[in-house]
């Protein structure tokens, strides 16, 4: 039992920073569409977004027992909305800046969240259901999970140890 739940807790973990890294990628493919430039949009010195590991976490939890297409997609949909509109809340308040603006985009709400972000989002949730999660999955069958899970424990390890060099 002790060693289903370590290898459980590993492939989250790969999966945590697969989706911190794709998150990376939408942000950067984002902002290079609406600035016509490079502009690195994570918080760390890798090239990850954290809130996108947190929020496939809260999907997962959520949706992980539906296997229907528009049920994943509206309702990732959904609750990430909820989540960015709750943060960007949060944020101006408590941080007195504004990270994200969608005012120029069309379909938007006090350009704080917006339609094709939220759509994007229902896409990036249905990839990481359809392709990281089976992939993960296949990744921690078989005799390969030992060396997978040390790889992803030291990469996690290296990702830590690496942001704290910057401190």
């Amino acid at each position: 039992m002790a060693k289903k739940t370590y290898y459980g807790l590993t492939k989250y973990l790969l999966l945590f920073m697969a989706a911190a890294f794709v998150g990376w990628v939408y942000e950067i493919v984002c902002v290079y569409f609406t600035l016509g430039r490079y502009v690195d949009r994570g918080v760390l010195h890798l090239p990850m977004c954290p809130i996108y590991g947190f929020g496939m976490l809260l999907l997962y939890v959520l949706f992980h027992r539906f296997r229907n297409v528009f049920v994943l997609f509206f309702g990732s949909a959904l609750v990430t909305t909820a989540v960015e509109l709750a943060a960007s809340y949060v944020i101006e308040r408590k941080f007195h800046t504004e990270l994200w603006s969608y005012e120029e985009w069309p379909l938007n709400y006090q350009g704080r969240i917006c339609v094709i972000s939220s759509a994007a989002f229902g896409l990036l949730a249905l990839f990481f259901f359809k392709a990281l999660k089976p992939c993960a999955d296949w990744l921690f069958r078989g005799k390969a999970r030992i060396a997978v899970s040390v790889i992803t424990v030291a990469l996690f390890v290296f990702c830590v140890v690496w942001e704290m060099r910057f401190r």
